[in-house]
């Protein structure tokens, strides 16, 4: 079912119901159908409007992207946090014909209305009466979400609304999601596992808590024992800062029944800690880049059996029905790249056809050929799960010898319980680790621990200790910022 009608009917049959919770209020269904409605109305501009949705966390945001499928438009969501100079990239990439702001939202943004110029502007605050009581025709496309951009200028990656809409249907019956459930939103608009939430919770009739204040993104535990929370969306990252904060309590988790991850390896740590304090939680590890629509394999985790799909990394669950994971391009048909392919698919880069030939090709399946996406993220398969081995980018050269960074980090993590990254520069490997400055680490100690996980070129030449390691804007460890780390240092 499309996504928009599905919204419209929980609003139509559970008007009063809340549906996003703000400080100290909540916006009932009713109330954001309204906002849908209007705002559709005012972006009604032609046929398909590109809109660009420059608004925080909140119903607003929400709003704006649901009122852009009823004009029968696209949206491509932009990070308000994210450096002027990269919103400035988004903006010129995607040329929108409408932007759904207001002077709030401008002045969080550190932009003025100069920056979009061409574009017609939609002031949320300023709503024009009336609204679109019938939705436009629909557009192929439902949003264009621009990567994080870390290697290089962001690419937009264009998701169907036909997969929009299988990947909610799934999700919502996947996670049992009911009208009693309070969801979270922690990860910015602009970072594609937000698609779970806003439209996991507000296709299904649950009330959905945007984490908008920097306290509540810093110690996310006690807000969801604040809020009674039911359903935790975020990286994995975000369970180690848990965890290095000393948050994750059976107190701080006692309402929730289901953790969700993606994005990320998940690690055996952060499975220990979680099921310790709240035993009777239940986990689903998801994989998926933003060109499969958020995720398109699960696992289903409880305390008794998760060991038994653990490795350096937790396994990677299976292709959910209609989807396909394939391992391409191993000496055995157990390892290789992971290819998808299935009608989840992106419809390939904004705007960059070279980009999307080369990672968008055709893959030979029972004498056919299939369209399928090629990750670069090498895996392999162990009896019946998939693990996650590393980035094919990822495997460097040390002194001559291939080494895998993600098997130093789980070596390390394994040896100290912390959250960790390692980068290369000028042949050696740094390991970075997340602790307290007063929990100094011994190094003899932890390189002796691994030299029975790691062969000794692997084990770090350097250590650096750091209170909290550097996430960019989708919550994720910053590589590039810790290599440029290394390179300022280096004598």
């Amino acid at each position: 079912m499309d996504v928009l009608n599905r919204m419209l009917a929980v609003a139509h049959d559970h008007p009063s119901a809340p549906a996003v919770w703000g400080e100290d209020q909540a916006v009932s269904y009713a109330e954001l159908a309204t906002r849908v409605r209007r705002i559709a109305a005012a972006l009604d501009v032609c046929s398909h409007p590109k809109v660009l949705v420059y608004l925080p966390q909140g119903a607003e945001a929400y709003a704006a992207m649901f009122a852009t499928l009823m004009a029968g438009g696209y949206y491509a969501p932009v990070n308000l946090s994210a450096p002027p100079a990269r919103q400035r990239s988004v903006i010129d990439q995607f040329a929108p014909d409408v932007v759904v702001t207001n002077a709030a939202a401008l002045d969080k943004g550190g932009l003025d209305a100069r920056s979009f110029a061409g574009a017609a502007m939609v002031d949320t605050r300023r709503l024009p009466p009336g609204g679109m009581d019938e939705a436009k025709a629909s557009h192929d496309l439902a949003y264009v979400i621009f990567t994080s951009g870390s290697t290089g200028e962001p690419k937009g990656v264009m998701v169907g609304r036909d997969g929009l809409s299988r990947y909610t249907d799934w999700a919502i019956a996947a996670m049992g999601v009911t009208r009693g459930d309070k969801w979270s939103q922690y990860p910015p608009i602009s970072f594609d596992l937000s698609v779970l939430d806003i439209y996991g919770a507000l296709c299904a009739g649950a009330a959905l808590y945007p984490f908008t204040s920097e306290t509540d993104r810093m110690m996310p535990a006690r807000a969801i024992r604040r809020h009674g929370l039911t359903i935790w969306n975020s990286v994995p990252s975000v369970v180690g800062m848990m965890m290095q904060a000393r948050q994750v309590t059976p107190e701080n988790l006692a309402s929730l029944r289901l953790a969700t991850f993606c994005g990320e390896p998940l690690s055996p740590q952060h499975l220990d800690a979680l099921f310790a304090a709240k035993p009777d939680l239940v986990v689903h590890n998801t994989y998926g880049p933003t060109e499969a629509t958020v995720s398109f394999t699960l696992i289903k985790l409880d305390a008794e059996d998760y060991r038994d799909h653990c490795r350096a990394t937790v396994a990677l669950g299976d292709a959910i029905p209609g989807m396909g994971l394939h391992l391409i391009g191993g000496a055995t048909g157990d390892e290789g790249e992971i290819a998808i392919t299935g009608p989840q698919l992106a419809r390939g880069y904004w705007r960059k056809p070279q980009l999307t030939s080369q990672a968008f090709r055709p893959l030979a399946i029972d004498g056919g050929e299939t369209p399928a996406y090629f990750t670069g993220d090498w895996a392999e398969r162990r009896g019946d799960d998939v693990y996650f081995v590393s980035r094919m980018d990822n495997q460097v050269k040390v002194h001559g010898y291939r080494v895998e960074l993600e098997d130093v980090n789980a070596a390390v993590r394994a040896a100290t319980g912390r959250a960790v990254c390692s980068v290369v520069a000028k042949g050696d490997i740094h390991c970075f680790l997340e602790a307290a400055a007063t929990d100094i680490i011994d190094e003899a100690e932890l390189v002796a621990r691994l030299r029975g996980a790691l062969e000794t070129y692997a084990i770090p030449k350097f250590f650096h200790q750091m209170d909290s390691l550097p996430r960019n804007a989708n919550d994720k460890i910053d590589m590039k910022a810790l290599l440029e780390r290394v390179q300022k240092d280096a004598p």
